[in-house]
């Protein structure tokens, strides 16, 4: 049996070498959010996903948003700030935000970037996550096979 931390450290890789978006690291992350001036942090996963926890501080976004939604919905928030999204481990974020990253550019965000590792290696560090009740040790794990990526927490 492979142990998550080496499944996630391959996904990651592979999603790394397809995609050509930014990736930020999860320190990096908790390094901004504690900072005077945190990123826009959009979740890119199923409403069920989100709800069952979230990095705090996250919106969700739609995977499947279209560039004139995003703009028309988002611009205004963009503008001047930096931007992270992520999903489970970074594919579904990774591939959204390459499709909105000119709308990020023409809002005038500062960086958009793609949080390695998603929410699975945030969560694998210790770092916590939310729902509608505060702070939580749930996780969605996606499916069976992307679940084998998730740390047990005890």
């Amino acid at each position: 049996m492979f142990a998550p931390d080496w499944l996630l450290d391959r996904a990651i890789t592979l999603i790394e070498r397809t995609h050509r978006v930014e990736h930020l690291k999860s320190d990096e992350l908790a390094a901004m959010l504690g900072g005077e001036d945190p990123p826009l942090l959009f979740d890119t996963r199923t409403a069920e996903e989100y709800e069952m926890s979230h990095i705090a501080g996250a919106l969700r976004l739609d995977q499947d948003i279209s560039l004139e939604e995003f703009e028309a919905r988002f611009a205004p928030l963009v503008s001047g700030r930096d931007l992270i999204v992520y999903c489970s481990v970074g594919q579904r974020s990774s591939d959204l935000l390459e499709r909105v990253e000119s709308a990020c550019a023409k809002a005038g965000a500062g960086n958009w970037r793609n949080l390695s590792g998603g929410i699975f290696r945030w969560y694998n560090e210790g770092r916590p996550v939310v729902n509608a009740g505060g702070v939580t040790d749930d996780i969605h794990r996606y499916d069976a096979i992307w679940g084998m990526m998730v740390e047990r927490r005890r």
